[in-house]
C-alpha cells in the first residue's frame, strides 16, 4: 500500500514535470519568436532613423552652400562695379580740361562727387562659425538623448525572462544599493553609515530646514529613484518598521 502510494506520487510528479517542460518550450519558443521580431522591429526602426539624418544632413549642407553662393556672389557683384567706377574715375582724372572732366563724367559715371559713392561696409568677421557650433551642440543633445533612452531600452530588456526568482539568490540579480535623503528625515531620526542606517533617538538633531523634511512621523526617503525589478534587503531591531513604495 505504501508502495503504490509512492508510485502514485511519482506518477503526478512526472505528469507534472511534463507539463512544465511543455510549457517551459512553449514560452522558450514564443519569447525567440519575439525577439526576432523585435530585432526586425529595431533594425526598421534605426535605417529609418538614419534616412532622417541623412535627409537632415542634406538640408544644412544644402543651406549653408546656398547662402555660401548668395553671400559670394553679391560680394563679386560688388567688385565689379568698384573696379568698372575706379577705371571710370582713373580714366577721367587724366584729363585736362575741368570742364571736359564735368561733362565727361556726368554723361558715364554716377553719381559725379567722391563723396557721394556708397559706402560699402564689410563684416571682417563673417564665418559660419556659428553654425558649426549649433551642429555640434545638436550632435551634443542627440548623443545625450540617445544614451538616456538606450538606459531605458536596457533596463526594459532585462525584463524579459522565462523563469521568476524565487530564491533569495535568485532576487540577489536585481539588487540595489539605496541611501537615505538627510533632507527628508524627521529630526528624531539620526543618520549614520553613510546615510545607510537610522535611528530613533529621543531627542531632535540640528537638521536645516527643508520643505520635504517630516515634520510629525518618523518617516525619511530614500535618494535614489527605483525603475524596473528591484530587490533590497532591511535589518531592524525593536520595535516595528513600515517600508514604502511611491509609483
Amino acid at each position: 500500500k505504501q508502495l503504490g502510494l509512492t508510485q502514485r506520487e511519482s506518477q503526478q510528479i512526472i505528469q507534472e514535470s511534463k507539463k512544465e517542460l511543455q510549457d517551459l518550450r512553449q514560452v522558450s519558443d514564443s519569447l525567440t519568436r519575439s525577439a526576432r521580431a523585435a530585432v526586425e522591429d529595431s533594425e526598421k526602426i534605426f535605417t529609418e532613423l538614419i534616412r532622417s539624418f541623412e535627409r537632415r544632413r542634406s538640408e544644412v549642407k544644402e543651406l549653408i552652400s546656398d547662402q555660401e553662393k548668395a553671400a559670394v556672389s553679391r560680394a563679386e557683384r560688388t567688385i565689379e562695379q568698384l573696379k568698372d567706377q575706379i577705371a571710370v574715375l582713373e580714366h577721367l582724372s587724366h584729363t585736362e580740361d575741368d570742364t571736359h572732366f564735368l561733362q565727361s563724367c556726368q554723361s558715364t559715371c554716377t553719381p559725379p562727387v567722391a563723396g557721394d559713392l556708397p559706402r560699402i561696409i564689410v563684416n571682417p568677421h563673417v564665418s559660419f562659425e556659428a553654425v558649426r557650433k549649433q551642429v555640434s551642440e545638436l550632435k551634443e543633445q542627440l548623443e545625450d538623448v540617445c544614451k538616456a533612452e538606450l538606459v531605458k531600452i536596457s533596463q526594459t530588456v532585462k525584463e524579459v525572462h522565462i523563469l521568476e526568482p524565487r530564491t533569495r539568490e535568485d532576487f540577489l540579480q536585481y539588487s540595489c544599493q539605496l541611501t537615505l535623503d538627510p533632507n527628508t528625515a524627521r529630526k528624531r531620526l539620526r543618520l549614520s553609515e553613510g546615510n545607510r542606517k537610522v535611528t530613533r533617538v529621543g531627542h531632535s538633531h540640528s537638521y536645516p530646514d527643508h520643505p520635504e523634511r517630516f515634520d510629525h512621523h518618523a518617516q525619511v526617503l530614500c535618494r535614489e529613484g527605483l525603475s524596473g525589478r528591484s530587490y533590497w534587503e532591511a535589518e531592524w531591531e525593536r520595535g516595528g518598521l513600515e517600508a514604502g513604495l511611491e509609483a
